[in-house]
């Protein structure tokens, strides 16, 4: 009886427990019930949003146009870049303000006041290269200029393309004439030199030609190319 008894105890419910057990059963009927009418497997719903993929196909295009655009800056870029020298030049020509024409100056009629026109020539320059210009006689070629005191190769190649020369105006020394003074005065006639050339005037009396400067002591093929645009014979 006592067994019973407890047996009795477990399956006797009050009102909320019974009405708890009453909605358990009720779900799973519902749920025996769902698993007999629905098909086997896990399905899914697709859930479909109005204009999703007309929002996604207007931002694709987008992201294309933007790429599109940047290809062309680019190419517009290279484009210029690779201009030819010739289209260029025909651009400046037709450009409003026309290129300012090269200044140059001819270096055996220029003073002091032009060739500080020139950059890096100051005062102090522009003064040595007329008094050597004077003493020589006049410039044969441009890159006499290097003889002039203080004048470097990095100077010098900073106005060269400015530079012109007139060959015409070069001041000779009659050889048969000249007096040793003046000759010394000369930059390509040093005092040994100098001596030697009078030297053979006394002895031969006069110089033929300017060739016979070859047969003087201490003149060799270098110094006779060297001064020999500064010296003539007088017949």
């Amino acid at each position: 009886m006592k067994r019973f008894q407890g047996i009795r105890d477990y399956l006797t419910f009050n009102r909320s427990e019974l009405r708890g057990v009453i909605v358990l059963l009720v779900i799973l009927l519902f749920v025996a019930t769902a698993n007999q009418l629905l098909p086997e497997g896990n399905i899914v719903p697709s859930v479909n949003f109005p204009g999703l993929e007309n929002e996604l196909r207007d931002f694709e295009a987008g992201i294309r146009r933007s790429e599109i655009e940047d290809s062309v800056k680019r190419a517009g870029k290279y484009r210029t870049a690779w201009l030819s020298a010739d289209k260029i030049k025909d651009t400046v020509k037709g450009s409003r303000y026309p290129l300012k024409p090269v200044f140059r100056v001819d270096i055996n009629k220029a003073d002091t006041l032009e060739f500080q026109r020139l950059k890096g020539i100051g005062p102090s320059y522009a003064r040595r290269i007329v008094i050597y210009r004077n003493r020589l006689g006049g410039f044969t070629n441009c890159g006499q200029l290097l003889e002039v005191w203080g004048m470097d190769s990095s100077l010098y190649n900073l106005i060269r393309e400015q530079l012109i020369i007139s060959s015409d105006s070069i001041r000779k020394l009659d050889i048969n004439t000249v007096s040793f003074k003046e000759l010394l005065r000369h930059p390509y006639f040093p005092y040994e030199l100098t001596r030697s050339l009078i030297l053979y005037r006394q002895k031969n009396k006069l110089f033929r030609s300017v060739d016979e400067l070859n047969s003087v002591e201490g003149i060799n093929d270098s110094v006779f190319r060297r001064i020999r645009p500064y010296v003539r014979v007088s017949r």
